[in-house]
């Protein structure tokens, strides 16, 4: 039995948290332009893609904390991550929609003029022009890592099984 967690499950575990307060804050400036702006079908749309994201990946951070390295993994458990899976890969998309939206002001943000003018406002602006890039990337490793993470435990529930049955009295 493993005891404790690798360096790359820490920089998972890391990086998983950052991913819960990325996407929590999107979610919340989502509610915010449904109250205030009026954008009530996009923003709502918007919520509960980010919703999704962060529901998963709390499932991913409760996972590797109860069931790391060799707890398996409840039917229920089982199921919400094969659901939440497939929504969050389907949910690519939704965040590569995000990332392309934001092409088009790249050359605004370099733009020596609109520094110069805008230089409170321009530090706002590249905040928000990041936030669906770096939201996409971390989510592409959160993917990847929830995969691997699955089929260690796993891997490791089924070695302890047959170490159990192995062993003579």
């Amino acid at each position: 039995m493993m005891k404790g967690f690798t360096t790359s499950w820490k920089i998972f575990r890391s990086v998983c948290i950052v991913q819960l307060i990325l996407v929590a804050f999107k979610a919340m400036m989502s509610f915010g332009e449904v109250l205030f702006r009026g954008s009530a079908f996009l923003g709502l749309i918007n919520i509960i893609a980010y919703a999704l994201v962060f529901v998963f990946v709390y499932h991913g951070l409760s996972m590797l904390n109860y069931n790391y390295p060799d707890v398996p993994l409840s039917q229920k458990q089982k199921r919400s991550f094969n659901i939440l899976y497939i929504l969050n890969f389907i949910l690519i998309a939704f965040l590569f929609a995000q990332v392309v939206n934001t092409w088009g002001m790249w050359k605004v943000l370099f733009d020596p003029g609109i520094y110069r003018e805008f230089k409170i406002n321009w530090l706002n602006f590249t905040i928000h022009l990041l936030f669906p890039w770096g939201i996409f990337l971390i989510h592409f490793v959160f993917l990847t890592g929830m995969f691997r993470l699955r089929r260690l435990i796993h891997e490791n529930t089924v070695n302890t099984w047959y170490e159990q049955f192995d062993q003579k009295p």
